[in-house]
């Protein structure tokens, strides 16, 4: 009986365990790894470094910064406030970033003209890795300079492509 009991309990323990490591590392939750990406700032090889913003190398309490954070889970972006600041972020879906007039979120100039062109795949990347937008001006410095690898950008691009 002793040892059925103590059989049960690492049993218990090892489900407990492993509950934690899904739930800290989104093990299970997401359906992709572009999903993972924007949700968690984690790809299915770990954390996903960065630099800039107002947020400087991480946010309070430890937790990693990631896509959600700022644009949203549903990647419509708007008004937020993180670390006493007030930030206004853009919409992100795909279909608002490549479409012709996009520029809704703000980025018209003052005469309603539209600032920059729209995103495609390469400009995208560039966005997230070095703060340009299309036209090559950069990015408010509330963004942050992300260090991604190729596929994961490619795998970002993928989710936000299924964003309505």
């Amino acid at each position: 009986m002793k040892y059925k009991m103590l059989g049960a309990g690492l049993i218990l323990v090892a489900l407990l365990v492993a509950a934690c490591n899904s739930l800290s590392l989104g093990g299970g939750r997401y359906t992709s790894n572009g999903e993972r990406i924007y949700m968690s700032g984690t790809s299915v090889n770990g954390r996903i470094s960065y630099s800039g913003g107002n947020i400087g190398n991480g946010m309070m309490g430890g937790q990693q910064l990631a896509c959600a954070s700022c644009h949203a889970p549903n990647a419509r972006g708007g008004p937020h406030v993180m670390h006493m600041t007030a930030m206004n972020a853009p919409d992100i879906r795909w279909s608002t970033l490549t479409e012709a007039g996009h520029g809704d979120d703000g980025d018209h100039d003052q005469s309603g003209e539209m600032e920059h062109p729209p995103y495609d795949k390469t400009t995208f990347k560039r966005a997230v890795t070095q703060g340009l937008d299309p036209g090559g001006e950069p990015l408010d410095d509330d963004m942050p300079r992300w260090r991604m690898s190729e596929q994961d950008l490619d795998d970002l691009i993928a989710f936000l492509q299924t964003m309505d």
